[in-house]
């Protein structure tokens, strides 16, 4: 699962990709204009970042570059009807990783998508494992010492970012920001409760696994031999 945040005017055409990705398990952020995905960049984190060219307010390409100057490292993909090589080459310019020219076939998003995907470690391969724990992340099941774990999507979200960041603090605004989306009922109350919830499946009680790190936030603990400790979220 990615946080992918896509800036495309075309309701429908974003409707589509929308549904495309979260088809394939990602976590979709929509804005429809240059100010809202100004605000969504300010305000968020995010894996991939889908721009459309030409966007009310602010172009994509003035976003990607606005963007990179700040020192944003996430990958772009720019997506435009332009495709006179000079338009390509002032969208790399700017910052963009990847450039895709309308119309496109899904299935070379998709592997666009993909291809951008894989650039970060934390990214790669479908079978996620940490410690006892183990994600099918092609069929989003996941097993602790080999026994199927049924979480509801957020709790699988949540779980899934964990895993790929093993034994690593994150405070409560870093995970709200990476696995709720801007427009949700995200909240410190509402990750506490999944927390508890996530816990209580993973028959982690004691918080041994998702552990809570005093005054600093929660952490993922692959070790199995650290003593058994009552922890509130």
């Amino acid at each position: 699962m990615a946080k992918i945040l896509l800036a495309e005017d075309d309701r429908d055409l974003s409707e589509v990709i929308t549904l495309a990705l979260q088809a394939k398990g990602h976590l979709v952020q929509q804005a429809y204009n240059g100010p809202e995905c100004s605000a969504c960049l300010t305000g968020s984190s995010y894996d991939l970042i889908i721009l459309d060219w030409m966007m009310p307010g602010f172009s994509g390409v003035e976003l990607c570059k606005e963007f990179r100057d700040r020192g944003g490292r996430t990958p772009i993909l720019m997506l435009t009807a332009k495709n006179a090589i000079e338009d390509r080459e002032r969208g790399l310019d700017s910052g963009a990783d990847d450039y895709l020219s309308k119309p496109f076939d899904p299935r070379e998003l998709a592997a666009r998508v993909r291809a951008l995907l894989r650039r970060p470690d934390n990214l790669v391969g479908e079978v996620l494992r940490a410690g006892r724990l183990e994600m099918d992340t092609s069929v989003c099941e996941v097993r602790i010492d080999g026994n199927v774990v049924v979480l509801r999507p957020k709790e699988y979200h949540l779980l899934e970012f964990f895993m790929r960041h093993p034994n690593q603090v994150f405070a409560n605004v870093a995970l709200m920001q990476r696995v709720w989306l801007d427009d949700s009922s995200a909240s410190v109350d509402n990750l506490k409760t999944h927390i508890k919830t996530l816990r209580r499946k993973l028959n982690d009680t004691e918080g041994r696994i998702v552990r809570t790190v005093r005054g600093r936030g929660y952490m993922l603990s692959i070790e199995n031999t650290e003593e058994s400790r009552s922890v509130d979220p």
